[in-house]
């Protein structure tokens, strides 16, 4: 059982609410976004991070992909 819930998606603000939607889409869940949806400012940061690791980073798309 999770130690801190995650937010409904209708209790997620508005403006990041597409992350958890996205997550949603790609994976099945969105369980652990929704819980950085707590935080907003966490949600954003972690957001933009992973988005910088999937353009920048030096690893084949396809052992990514597998990692992820």
């Amino acid at each position: 059982m999770a130690r801190i819930e995650p937010l409904r998606i209708d209790e997620v603000d508005d403006e990041i609410r597409h992350l958890c939607e996205e997550a949603e889409r790609q994976s099945g869940t969105s369980a652990s976004t929704r819980t950085y949806a707590r935080n907003p400012g966490v949600l954003k940061a972690l957001a933009t991070f992973r988005a910088t690791l999937a353009r920048e980073g030096t690893l084949d798309p396809v052992l990514r992909e597998l990692v992820r």
